[in-house]
């Protein structure tokens, strides 16, 4: 048997280009509205937003990337914790920067720092 040649009264051809323009059309105004959760753009965006609800004091002061978690309320993609290294991904393009606790007390850990 031979497969169809015209759908909706147009040829398949036709009909593909139309269905593809329209899909085009819908995922690039879906991707420019949402992230995926767990993303590096996601986590940015949820630092950016705990940045800008810090004092100056709080600045100053240095977080670990697990207190950077908690007070940013960060998840990963399948809602668990998020990936340390995307989460310093997000950190280095807030503007931290990673530095060492290098001190025998601070067991060489690793902490970020907002840039002056």
């Amino acid at each position: 048997m031979q497969p169809p040649t015209l759908s909706a009264g147009l040829p398949l051809r036709d009909y593909f280009a139309a269905l593809t323009e329209i899909a085009e059309k819908q995922s690039h105004q879906q991707f420019e509205l949402v992230t995926r959760p767990g993303s590096v753009q996601d986590l940015k965006a949820k630092v950016q937003a705990w940045v800008d609800t810090m004092t100056p004091a709080q600045k100053a002061r240095r977080f670990t990337t697990s207190e950077v978690e908690q007070l940013a309320e960060l998840r990963g993609k399948h809602g668990g914790p998020a990936a340390h290294h995307r989460i310093a991904q997000a950190l280095r393009a807030c503007g931290f920067t990673p530095r060492r606790d290098w001190t025998r007390a601070g067991r060489n850990t690793r902490f970020w720092k907002m840039e002056d």
